[in-house]
């Protein structure tokens, strides 16, 4: 009985003793919850648009990394395909640079990207998919549209051949990445288009400050991570984690 009595007395007075650190870890736990309330909404959208910033630019470092320098052509020409075609710039960029893995001429890869967007609209085909086939049978020895009723020959990536193809491509399957721009479902993957460039310059404007405010969270986060782990050990075993950590 008086060892219970003494064990009460001694948690009555660990709780007074700690009520303060508990008060303090209760209202920051309150405070981070209206923190991330304020700023998870803002977040969200800061972080749609330097998404889609990151997909133009990352679509831009692969093809600049499959040419060997960066090519304000073929940057202009997908700016161009987008206005009067129903893909984005970015999607056009990525067949662009899957091209530029068979061939480093920028006239090649701008014919043979018109001939992928041709077949890729007339067959329904993902855009990729029809920029693999294309490529394949310019680049190589192997006719991958032969399915199609595509005919190519010739030596690999030479005139004859890249004339051959495009040219029966355009025979079959010309126009129409344009014509079905002017239908419903391509008007409305225009005004998406246009919307996302909108997005795209925006999310470039906040790319800077939000490198800088991902740094500093990270830091925070990393910061509050020693703080709760110190809070469950005793400064020996902090010492020894630390002094492991360092090898």
């Amino acid at each position: 009985e008086g060892k219970t009595k003494k064990n009460e007395k001694a948690n009555n007075k660990f709780r007074i003793s700690t009520a303060g650190v508990r008060r303090s870890l209760g209202a920051m736990r309150n405070n981070l919850l209206l923190v991330s309330f304020a700023f998870g909404g803002t977040l969200a959208a800061v972080g749609k648009l330097v998404n889609k910033f990151k997909e133009q630019e990352l679509a831009e470092r692969k093809l600049s990394a499959a040419l060997g320098f960066t090519s304000k052509a073929l940057l202009d020409q997908a700016s161009a395909l987008q206005q009067t075609t129903a893909f984005g710039d970015e999607a056009i960029i990525g067949v662009q640079a899957l091209i530029a893995m068979f061939t480093k001429d920028e006239e090649q890869i701008k014919v043979l990207t018109q001939a992928t967007l041709d077949l890729s609209a007339a067959k329904g085909m993902d855009l990729t998919a029809a920029a693999d086939l294309v490529s394949k049978s310019f680049g190589s020895s192997t006719n991958a549209l032969s399915r199609y009723g595509i005919t190519v020959e010739g030596a690999v990536g030479s005139t004859e051949r890249l004339e051959m193809l495009t040219g029966n491509i355009a025979e079959l399957f010309g126009g129409q990445a344009v014509a079905q721009a002017d239908t419903l479902s391509g008007s409305l993957d225009q005004m998406g288009n246009a919307l996302g460039d909108t997005a795209e310059t925006m999310g470039a404007l906040l790319a800077p400050a939000t490198i800088e405010f991902s740094k500093s969270i990270k830091k925070a986060a990393e910061g509050w991570s020693e703080f709760f782990t110190e809070l469950k050990e005793t400064s020996l075993e902090t010492a020894v984690r630390q002094l492991r950590a360092m090898g």
